[in-house]
């Protein structure tokens, strides 16, 4: 039987040694890159909770439906990216943002819990300010404001009086647009555009529209060629960044 000094046996146990130090080290190194990863979404959840109301804006205007009913995600992917980059990676210890820089899989993670955490909110948002099957004229007014409110604008209501066709008035960065709001049960006509347009006038708005919750008459929408006054369906409230265009005539 071979001494411990024998040639042979130092050689085994090096290698059993490098084998063990490198068990070790591999083991350490994913232990502190799962710290890594657990420190990156956390913060990510943090951050994307402080910032929720202005993601859940920033999603509701990016969105784009076509004529098909197919939604369309680019702007609002892009602007996950763009808060990955701009808030989230300043944010993080020089280790996580090297980690995240370095690890694709571990970016798209981040985005996913982006996209799905506002998606989440988004629903929660909608879900409270939901058009019932009994609402009254005056509550689809104030739904109609809410939505307004939910998209980061300033709305109120005018009342039942005095509102020279205006059901609700809003303000956002410096642009004001008025809303002439039907519940109905039919077609809206030409005389709800005809307020729309007037309401504009008066109130020195830079937008008009008539929100309802059915359909629009030809002839409403011929007027609305000539006017300028935009004809929405109240599920289209969610895209009124958009469809103001967010600048002055």
């Amino acid at each position: 039987m071979g001494h411990l000094t024998d040639p042979v046996t130092l050689a085994l146990l090096v290698a059993v040694g490098i084998v063990i130090l490198a068990v070790t080290v591999s083991s350490e190194r994913r232990a502190r890159r799962e710290r890594l990863i657990r420190s990156v979404r956390a913060l990510t959840r943090d951050l994307v909770g402080q910032h929720s109301d202005a993601l859940v804006r920033r999603r509701a205007t990016l969105l784009r439906t076509d004529s098909y009913g197919i939604v369309d995600e680019t702007g609002w992917q892009r602007e996950i990216r763009h808060f990955l980059d701009k808030v989230i990676r300043p944010a993080l210890e020089p280790a996580e943002a090297g980690l995240l820089s370095a690890d694709e899989r571990l970016a798209d993670t981040v985005r996913a819990e982006i996209d799905a955490r506002i998606r989440l909110r988004s629903d929660e948002v909608a879900a409270g300010i939901e058009l019932v099957s009994d609402m009254t004229p005056a509550e689809f007014e104030r739904f109609c404001a809410a939505q307004l409110r939910a998209l980061g604008w300033k709305a109120l209501t005018t009342g039942a009086t005095g509102d020279q066709g205006a059901d609700v008035i809003a303000e956002k960065n410096g642009i004001r647009i008025v809303l002439q709001c039907k519940l109905l049960a039919s077609a809206v006509g030409n005389k709800a555009v005809q307020q729309a347009f007037a309401a504009k006038g008066h109130f020195g708005a830079h937008h008009a529209a008539v929100v309802t919750n059915a359909d629009f008459t030809r002839s409403a929408r011929d007027l609305s060629g000539t006017t300028g006054v935009k004809l929405l369906h109240h599920t289209q409230l969610a895209e009124i960044d958009s469809l103001a265009e967010m600048r002055q005539d």
